[in-house]
């Protein structure tokens, strides 16, 4: 038996909407939270090591130029587009009895 469902046309996002509601969400521009957008050089090859903040493209590019130069390695710029938290409960213990 086939059952028929209707989809709804009318109210359909095209998809810049729908690329512009994923953007607002992945910035935290949901529920009024704000985060400020920043950069992070990567040098393959390492183990992370300490990462820099970079809040401006402009120094973050600098500082990428440097580090490649200084390593001769290659250096990823890495942007930074949301973060995720979750807050830790206390373990609930129970007794055998």
């Amino acid at each position: 038996m086939t059952t028929l469902y209707e989809i709804n046309t009318r109210n359909r996002k095209t998809p810049d909407e729908e690329m512009d509601e994923l953007e607002d969400w992945l910035y935290g521009k949901r529920k009024g939270i704000k985060m400020k957008r920043f950069w992070i050089c990567y040098v393959e090859g390492t183990n992370g090591g300490r990462h820099c903040r970079h809040f401006s493209l402009k120094k973050a590019e600098n500082e990428a130029e440097r580090l490649a130069g200084f390593t001769g390695k290659v250096v990823y710029l890495l942007e930074c587009i949301g973060k995720c938290r979750t807050e830790r409960m206390p373990p609930k213990w129970e007794v055998a009895k």
